[in-house]
């Protein structure tokens, strides 16, 4: 008697009900032929290495069993017709490498449709945390940017750092404090000059007021060429 393992993949779109009637049919088309099932341990929907049938997940499912040399190629057969098996591939053990199976189909079944469900749902918030800080993020700094090239914009001059404000400050006092030292010493030159200007003017003006007594003598005058003309006439 040998013995041997046969590895298939069922479709990944199989409901719980329908693959443990897969499984089922499988190991009842061994039994015609002349095989005798001894284990079957299954694996669960994994990820396949390429496409199969345009799928690219599978179920699958280990089997052992006993038999003659020529049940292992009617067995082929059988698989290779199934519309609902992918893939399948059959090799040689020894007895001692057959596994004793602890579980029944049913339990097994039960066990992986649930963790198949733990891994999609824990799968897909994973994805929503991972994109949504990314777009929050983004759109942060482009508003940031976008405040950055308002400020710019409007306030032209780039700003200045604490240190070089305050010498600015300073400079501008400095600059403040010569600037009316300068006033006040033109406004000290100018009253000079004003005052000269007043006395030149004042001078002018007692230079040019006649006194009394000239006036007397200037109308004596008159008067004498006045009364000699008349004598003469």
């Amino acid at each position: 008697m040998n013995y041997y393992e046969t590895l298939y993949i069922v479709h990944p779109s199989l409901e719980s009900g329908r693959l443990k009637d897969i499984i089922l049919s499988v190991e009842e088309s061994l039994k015609k032929i002349g095989g005798s099932p001894l284990a079957m341990e299954l694996w669960g929907k994994r990820k396949l290495a390429y496409f199969i049938d345009k799928q690219r997940y599978g179920t699958y499912v280990l089997l052992h069993y006993n038999g003659e040399g020529k049940c292992t190629g009617e067995f082929a057969v059988e698989l290779e017709q199934n519309p609902n098996i992918l893939a399948y591939l059959t090799t040689s053990i020894e007895k001692e490498n057959v596994l004793e199976q602890a579980e029944d189909l049913d339990t097994q079944i039960a066990g992986k449709t649930r963790e198949s469900q733990r891994t999609e749902s824990s799968s897909e918030p994973t994805k929503t945390t991972e994109t949504e800080p990314t777009e929050v993020t983004t759109q942060e700094n482009d508003t940031i940017d976008a405040t950055a090239d308002e400020v710019t914009s409007e306030g032209g001059d780039e700003q200045l750092d604490p240190e070089t404000e305050t010498k600015e400050a300073d400079t501008s006092e400095v600059e403040n404090e010569e600037e009316s030292v300068e006033v006040g010493e033109a406004k000290a030159d100018e009253e000079p000059l004003e005052a000269t200007e007043n006395e030149s003017d004042k001078k002018d003006t007692a230079d040019d007021e006649v006194s009394p007594e000239e006036d007397i003598e200037s109308k004596q005058e008159n008067a004498d060429e006045t009364a000699a003309v008349s004598e003469e006439e």
